[in-house]
């Protein structure tokens, strides 16, 4: 917004200080230079020109400005009619010339009084002016949301007459603006209690915020909508309610939407737990034909094979490695899904006696590899499942062990950190490691690492994330390849407060 410069109020304030002075300074030369010649023509009552550089005097510096001024001219004007040739002090302490005097400090300090008034009020105008814009200012960025907003948005007066609506409230009511001020608000409810209730609430404190209403709307559909509204007082000590103001959220559809999700949702997890169902029983059968497959192929390999013919032995071998594979992929399908399957109990778990658990089941694998491992002194304890917790970290172990190159001796570090009432618990290793491409796929089903060299399901790291996550907690890995990983499981802790302080401090 462009303002306009007022040149009255630039001449009265703007102007610097040394401005004055020179202006000031040019009227008292002119009255100096006026003087004498017009003494000599006009006489001693031409003392009057000294009018001339006091009002001057008060334009630029106001009542005192005159007022010193209409002082200052009187040894002036005595010292100029010296110079003429006159008794100066005599002329001025005389009858007239007192007379001409407080007539100079009069004219002086009523030209400065109506300088100190005019720049007050261009003051106080300019003052106004601000206050207008703002206020104005106010009004359209009002209106704009108002009219803008998506929501629907009433004014009403306290009989319930719509005094203003926003194009949006216009729709819902399906009326034009000019019947407007037709629409009583109070025919909008749908039942009465409604309305008897909202105005209750809101006589009581003032304001109401998501009041639940049935409104009965112009095509004749009840729609479930929320209120936000609140009383306006006008002026005055009264503090009588002038309008009220509020917004309404029509929440019909949206309810509606999380009705079918709901619904959505309770199938879905129907759908699951069938799936999961169907999946536990096909593979618990299917274990159950290939431990009768594997015996049976067991015995013929260990009975009968020095009768068999190279072919057919070879054969054999075959069936007995395949069978013994597929059982132990089928036994990956029964833990995953007895992790996806299985209540979650929550209850402090010492992390220390799980890990010494998970150990001594790998104890077989750990000396056939003579793998060196080194637990922390202190782990602390988490909340967590216990099964699901001994699942993850056995299944972690027994990676860290397994995929380490053969001319490696495994070396694994079990450690943890105390992270804001979390428990990150680390497995470092200095196996093969991870690429970053494979990072991100890592704990995908039947993802494996390396299958070329290592043997496996890829299921073991989708149970550690499963049984981690029905925790409520995280997994995830760091690593790089040739020069080992680390699997880190954050958990809340179960320690004390002060334990996880202190804990905090040390790292």
């Amino acid at each position: 917004m462009i303002e306009r410069r007022n040149p009255f109020r630039s001449s009265l304030v703007i102007l610097p200080m040394w401005r004055r002075w020179l202006f000031a300074a040019l009227a008292f030369l002119s009255h100096v230079l006026a003087f004498i010649p017009l003494m000599g023509q006009a006489g001693v009552g031409v003392s009057a020109l000294a009018i001339f550089p006091v009002s001057v005097f008060g334009w630029l510096f106001g009542a005192g400005g005159g007022l010193v001024a209409g002082i200052l001219s009187v040894p002036v004007n005595a010292f100029l009619l010296n110079l003429a040739g006159e008794p100066g002090w005599q002329i001025v302490l005389g009858g007239a010339g007192v007379e001409g005097s407080a007539l100079v400090l009069v004219v002086g300090s009523v030209i400065g009084l109506f300088r100190d008034f005019a720049v007050r009020l261009d003051s106080h105008l300019t003052e106004w002016r601000r206050a207008e814009r703002g206020l104005r200012d106010a009004e359209d960025r009002y209106r704009i949301l108002f009219q803008r907003s998506r929501d629907p948005m009433y004014v009403s007066s306290p009989e319930g007459r719509l005094i203003d609506a926003n194009d949006a409230l216009l729709r819902l009511v399906g009326v034009g603006r000019d019947q407007l001020e037709s629409v009583q608000v109070a025919d909008l409810y749908e039942d009465p209690a409604d309305r008897d209730r909202f105005q209750e609430q809101i006589a009581r404190a003032g304001f109401v915020q998501d009041f639940p209403v049935r409104l009965k709307l112009s095509d004749g559909i009840v729609r479930e909508c929320l209120i936000t509204a609140s009383e306006r007082y006008g002026q005055g000590p009264a503090r009588r309610v002038v309008e009220y103001q509020g917004s309404i959220r029509n929440v019909s559809e949206s309810r509606t939407l999380h009705s079918l999700a709901e619904r959505r949702t309770h199938q879905l997890q129907e759908v699951v737990r069938e799936l999961e169902t169907f999946t536990y029983s096909v593979s618990h059968d299917l274990r159950t034909h290939l431990v009768t497959i594997g015996g049976f192929a067991s015995i013929l390999w260990s009975e009968y094979r020095d009768d068999l013919d190279p072919k057919a032995r070879g054969f054999l071998e075959r069936i007995v490695t395949a069978s013994g594979r597929m059982d132990v992929f089928v036994q990956d399908l029964l833990n995953y899904s007895r992790v996806s399957r299985a209540e979650v109990r929550k209850e402090r778990v010492e992390l220390k006696t799980v890990v010494q658990t998970a150990l001594g089941v790998l104890a077989p694998a750990i000396s056939a590899r003579n793998a060196i491992v080194e637990v922390a002194p202190d782990l602390p304890a988490v909340e967590a499942d216990a099964t699901l917790i001994d699942r993850a970290i056995e299944n972690l172990l027994s990676n860290a062990v397994k995929f380490v190159p053969a001319d490696r001796t495994p070396e694994i570090r079990i450690d943890a950190d105390v992270e804001e009432r979390r428990v990150r618990l680390k497995i470092r290793d200095n196996g093969i490691g991870i690429s970053a491409e494979t990072v991100q796929r890592a704990f995908r089903p039947f993802e494996r690492l390396d299958p070329a060299n290592f043997s496996g399901t890829g299921v073991g790291l989708t149970i550690v994330e499963r049984a981690v996550e029905r925790m409520g907690g995280e997994v995830g890995v760091r690593s790089e390849p040739g020069r080992g990983s680390t699997f880190w499981i954050l958990l809340p802790s179960a320690e004390p407060e002060e334990f996880n302080r202190l804990e905090e401090g040390e790292a």
